[in-house]
């Protein structure tokens, strides 16, 4: 056969070929083709796994006809142990695999529940929850317990969601960029397709020599094909970097990293395809690659998770910027909100501030405030930002550090871990970064000043 048509073989293609190659006893050519075979999720993968195991035995034989020596046995045992050693380390793998999955989705739950009040925190949810799924099916697929063998894989299917969730996730950080429901749908039209398709024609089939499907066999080269592929994530890391081109001037130094990690990773995913897409015909790499983004999946969930512990305003927060006098004016010089009304708004925030005290809420966020203040979360931003020439962060944790200088200098020997939690804050990393802004020393050095005075 031509490499053009090997390159272009099927996984049942590949199947009658190693059946060629086991009848005319060339078992090392049978054993190549039958891998190959089940690195496209051929079908019938219990009939696969036989051929395989018979091509080993096969081949063993002519190694060991080859030898007269009877002390080809040890090598034997050696053999044997290293495939023991390697069926553990396989496994401890899918146990990790399996693992940081479920901390993806129990991090999408929280998400979905817990941040809920921003519409961006749903569509990274989406993400994680996806990507984390997928985690689950590549280790189905590499487990030897059970036959699992769907005519095309869901994570390809959704592969379709991962850079549009990205992209809304971005776009609907930001105050002045509002994301519809229709563009929603319109965005996710490709995924919506390829699962209907599967759904009514189905997605699996046993049998060794399926029949032939054109609509399914259509949407499987769609969704296989690594140019495809490319594509359209080229096109939404594009979108994402004109939304930060045009805001990164105004943006926070933690928001704008965030934001640049999440394009690395869309680009890292684009070399990846590309990759895959020019090494195509060799059939281990592509079992490779998998682990490779198996892997890399696995460094993304926990990178989120560690930042949702340590650091959730970046994460799951609106992107507030730091106008300077003139900026802020070109920012509002559209909006419908009057002086007057602007005064009544700071005075309102003021009051919930002073009196009420809404900043020791560790959960507040814009829209909650908003919410409390029954006004829209862009008037509240504009007032904040022209009135007290402050973005919200900046505007909740003055506060919060003030309440914490109260507490240190009312109290004697609080542990900095109950000042974090008492003053409105949430986590350590932003606790102290706040206090040294503002004090310019730790909060233990304020402590041992205020208490050895």
């Amino acid at each position: 056969m031509e490499k053009k048509e090997i390159k272009n073989s099927t996984a049942n293609d590949y199947f009658e070929l190693a059946i060629c190659m086991y009848e005319n006893e060339r078992f090392n050519a049978a054993y190549d083709f039958f891998i190959k075979a089940r690195s496209l999720n051929f079908t019938d993968n219990e009939e696969l796994e036989k051929y395989l195991i018979l091509c080993s035995i096969a081949m063993d034989d002519n190694e060991n006809s080859l030898d007269l020596n009877p002390q080809v046995q040890a090598p034997d045992k050696t053999l044997l142990a290293n495939n023991y050693k390697h069926t553990i380390q396989v496994h401890l793998l899918n146990l990790i695999f399996i693992i940081v999955a479920f901390t993806g989705i129990v991090t999408a739950l929280i998400l979905f529940k817990k941040y809920k009040n921003n519409k961006s925190n749903i569509f990274l949810g989406i993400f994680v929850m996806t990507i984390s799924f997928a985690l689950l099916e590549l280790v189905l697929f590499w487990q030897d317990f059970f036959e699992y063998s769907p005519t095309v894989a869901i994570y390809r299917v959704l592969f379709f969601l991962w850079a549009p969730s990205l992209y809304f996730y971005v776009k609907s950080k930001f105050i002045d960029l509002r994301v519809t429901n229709t563009t929603v749908i319109l965005h996710y039209i490709p995924f919506i397709i390829v699962l209907i398709s599967l759904v009514i024609l189905g997605n699996f089939n046993v049998r060794t020599h399926a029949p032939e499907n054109a609509f399914l066999d259509s949407i499987s080269f769609i969704i296989n094909d690594n140019w495809i592929k490319t594509v359209h994530l080229l096109i939404y890391l594009i979108l994402i970097f004109n939304i930060f081109k045009y805001h990164k001037t105004i943006m926070q130094k933690n928001s704008k990293n965030w934001i640049k990690t999440l394009m690395v990773f869309i680009l890292i995913l684009i070399l990846f395809l590309v990759t895959r897409a020019g090494f195509e015909h060799i059939y281990a790499f592509d079992y490779i690659s998998k682990y490779f983004i198996a892997v890399y999946f696995i460094l993304f969930i926990s990178i989120l998770a560690t930042l949702l512990l340590i650091q959730p305003e970046v994460i799951t927060e609106l992107i507030t910027a730091t106008y300077t006098d003139q900026p802020t004016k070109d920012k509002y010089k559209n909006s419908g909100l009057t002086t007057t009304m602007s005064h009544q708004l700071k005075s309102q925030l003021e009051d919930l501030l002073e009196k009420d005290k809404i900043y020791l809420d560790n959960t507040l966020t814009l829209a909650k405030l908003a919410k409390n203040m029954n006004v829209d979360r862009y008037s509240l931003s504009q007032v904040i930002n022209q009135e007290l020439n402050k973005n919200f962060y900046e505007l909740i944790n003055d506060y919060r550090i003030k309440e914490a200088v109260s507490i240190i200098e009312s109290k004697q020997e609080i542990q900095v871990v109950d000042l974090i939690y008492e003053s409105g804050f949430n986590n350590k990393v932003s606790f102290y970064k706040a206090f040294k802004k503002r004090l310019d020393m730790t909060p233990k050095d304020y402590m041992a000043k205020t208490w050895n005075s």
